[in-house]
């Protein structure tokens, strides 16, 4: 019971100190004049990021990365000054007025005057930083105002996480440099020296070799940390890092503070440093890193930790990235790749990235490009080098940072030039760890003499040659074959039957019959091909043996009012719903799919609907109207409503079909990923990835990016000017004339 009643006197005294403290600061007029000029600073570089997202010419963007840890003449300098300027006067002031005795005189111990006012000065500091919010919610409704979207509000929350985690491990600093200065002046001066070289030291991670020092500093950079930080990345390790500083710092303080301090004092100091250092180190190991991004773009998919786990390697893992682009702004794409291979590295052994900077290390960079048959002007932009294996078995390739992105597209592009719009790393890096893992790619055999378009024919509407590269790139081995061979489909993983254009030869699908027998799989993209003279659908030749899986052919077009940008009216349409509870669509609910020339499907047996149209469309039986250019109308009494399945799924033995009743949505001109709206290429790989049993294809997509664009009027930009300028500096004055009228009364 005695040391419960001494912890509640030592909480009592602390309490008594930080309201004293506090009391202090919100009456003081230096007080407010520190927190005008913070504000009136604020203000200011809000104001010009407010003009640099309404630039026409400005490129979107993640707001809170131009806001914090951004620059050193933004965010850190003010930092510096605020809390250098707030922690000054708090044990030096005492000590110049003759109070500090007074105060260690009466029942207030030592630890408790340093840790009371701390707090009041982490408070005060907080106050400073909450008119600040309103910067939040001014971009919130200036997005609204134009095209861009809102900024993001975890992000924000992480950065100003990241903002009081400085603050408080540099008003520590602050108040030790304080107990051992004997003026303010001096307390400022060494508080600004000391907070600045603590986060310059974390740039001497690129310059010095790796070593023991060169992880400290990494470990405990607050460069790295505000950057993760205004990036949606919040590393709880930090928590430990910084408390622990704190906790250093006033222990120390309290220690200089205590006329009676002696060696046991010190020597106490010391062992509670050590002390303290070993917890967080300890807890720092042994935490997560989490993504407050709403499109989630850092974390790892379940598909993926999936497949890392049963990653076989050694991979070597080499990133040379450059890390600032042009006007000296950091990279964003090397810390996103960074991040995503640091939660890769977590989840498989196989993996072993390392960081290798282009731009200092030229000479070994230049070497590893020659390495792996690449140029020296590769390394303008960077690029990711993969290896796996020895000598003989050695395997090679490489990411260029352009694979890792999607770009937006649409005429504001013409306007503001290229935007990245989301993050597909995942995706991209774990099919290039595949690719040197596996002992063999999977084999697609892909039909070709039946009217299908040619796989090597770049022309927009009559080739599938993007469609073949879309394989590829997925590490799948892609080639051509002629049925009339014998054993033609011997070693094909999947058949790709895509585009026939009239019925396929009866020994030819015969091959094809025999090959699912044997339990072959089979993509089969074919649509409604009216053909010009003669009347109805023309057949293909698989309708049996689609059949026997359960999905039928009809003869009539499905047609769906959702008409499909650039896409004839009715005849292509775009769909975002109606998915069904199957592998193929999982990953691709509420995404949008762009069908050409659907042909009608019908179910039976334990055939599955992937994909359906809704209510709205229907199977339009005057197939030869089209020809005529009749308008189309739905007739109850020939015509079948919807909904109408489009793409279907069947099991038969160890074979499996997928259907996909339109075939045109595959050419080039649709499969293009630089101008696709739609999730088409998805919907293949999906559908591959489901045949082969090959999962790391499925439910693995790019994740969307914050971009923050404001369209804002003159009068509009300068209302919100003056509020930042004008408005929290005003406020700050205002609240300290009324500090100032009320002392007087």
């Amino acid at each position: 019971m005695s040391a419960l009643r001494e912890l509640a006197a030592w909480i009592s005294g602390t309490v008594y100190i930080a309201r004293r403290e506090l009391l202090a600061l919100f009456v003081t007029p230096l007080a407010y004049l520190v927190g005008t000029l913070f504000l009136l600073n604020q203000g200011w570089n809000f104001s010009l990021l407010l003009r640099a997202l309404n630039d026409p010419l400005a490129a979107p963007g993640p707001v809170m990365q131009f806001f914090f840890g951004g620059s050193f003449f933004i965010f850190w300098l003010p930092v510096i000054f605020i809390c250098a300027a707030l922690s000054m006067r708090q044990i030096a002031e005492e000590r110049r007025a003759g109070t500090l005795e007074a105060l260690l005189t009466a029942p207030v111990h030592a630890s408790q005057l340093v840790v009371g006012k701390f707090i009041g000065s982490v408070v005060f500091y907080v106050a400073l930083w909450l008119p600040t919010g309103v910067f939040y919610v001014l971009l919130r409704g200036a997005s609204t105002l134009g095209p861009g979207a809102a900024p993001e509000a975890g992000p924000v929350l992480a950065g100003y996480l990241g903002t009081f985690l400085v603050g408080a491990t540099f008003m520590g600093f602050g108040l030790l440099t304080s107990a051992l200065a004997r003026t303010q002046l001096a307390a400022a001066v060494g508080t600004t020296v000391t907070c600045t070289i603590v986060l310059l030291a974390g740039l001497l991670v690129d310059q010095l070799e790796a070593g023991r020092l060169t992880r400290v500093l990494e470990w405990t950079s607050l460069l790295t940390m505000m950057q993760e930080m205004s990036q949606g990345i919040v590393d709880i390790k930090w928590l430990f890092v910084h408390l622990g500083a704190v906790a250093v710092a006033l222990t120390w303080a309290a220690t200089a503070v205590d006329p009676r301090r002696d060696f046991q004092s010190l020597l106490r100091a010391a062992s509670v440093t050590v002390i303290v250092v070993s917890l967080s180190v300890f807890a720092g190991r042994r935490t997560s890193r989490q993504d407050w991004t709403e499109g989630e773009v850092f974390s790892l998919s379940e598909r993926a930790k999936v497949v890392l786990e049963d990653l076989r390697g050694p991979i070597d893992v080499t990133v040379m990235i450059p890390a600032t682009i042009g006007g000296g702004r950091v990279n964003p794409v090397l810390g996103e790749v960074r991040e995503v291979l640091f939660r890769m590295a977590k989840e498989s052994a196989a993996l072993r990235p390392r960081v290798l900077d282009p731009d200092r290390q030229r000479q070994q960079a230049e070497q590893l490009l020659i390495d792996h048959g690449l140029r020296g002007r590769d390394l303008a932009d960077g690029v990711i080098l993969i290896r796996a294996g020895q000598a003989g078995q050695l395997r090679r390739t490489h990411v260029f940072p352009r694979d890792l992105v999607t770009y937006a597209t649409g005429p504001e592009v013409q306007v503001n030039g290229p935007r990245v719009e989301s993050f597909r790393g995942e995706e991209a890096l774990l099919t290039r760890f595949l690719e040197v893992s596996e002992a063999r790619r999977l084999r697609v055999c892909m039909t070709q003499g039946h009217g299908e378009p040619a796989l090597d024919n770049l022309e927009p509407y009559a080739g599938y040659a993007h469609l073949r590269d879309l394989l590829r790139e997925a590490n799948l081995e892609t080639t051509t074959v002629d049925l009339s061979e014998e054993d033609a489909l011997a070693g094909c993983d999947v058949l790709f039957v895509g585009g026939p254009q009239g019925a396929l030869p009866r020994p030819d699908v015969r091959a094809i019959e025999r090959y699912v027998d044997e339990g072959g799989d089979v993509l089969l993209m074919a649509g409604a091909v009216v053909r010009r003279g003669r009347a109805g659908i023309a057949s293909h030749g698989l309708e049996p043996l689609a059949a026997r899986f359960g999905v039928h052919f009809g003869e009539r077009v499905v047609l769906d009012p959702h008409q499909m940008a650039g896409g004839s009216p009715l005849l292509a349409f775009t769909i975002d719903g109606m998915w069904g509870d199957h592998p193929v669509g999982n990953s691709l609910v509420h995404r949008p799919i762009s069908l050409i020339q659907v042909r009608e499907l019908w179910l039976d047996g334990g055939a599955e609907p992937v994909l359906s149209v809704t209510d709205g469309g229907w199977a339009e039986s005057d197939v030869d109207g089209f020809q005529l250019g009749r308008l189309q109308q739905f007739d109850v009494n020939v015509d079948r409503a919807g909904p109408i399945p489009v793409v279907a799924a069947g099991t038969k033995g160890g074979a499996r079909l997928l259907v996909i009743a339109s075939d045109q949505f595959a050419l080039n001109a649709f499969m293009r990923e630089d101008v696709l709206y739609d999730h088409g290429r998805d919907l293949i790989l999906n559908a591959v990835g489901w045949l082969s049993e090959r999962d790391v294809l499925l439910g693995i997509r790019a994740r969307p990016r914050e971009h923050v664009k404001l369209v804002l009027q003159p009068e509009q930009l300068r209302r919100m000017n003056i509020l930042s300028i004008l408005g929290l500096p005003g406020f700050a004055i205002m609240l300290g004339f009324l500090v100032l009228w009320s002392r007087r009364r």
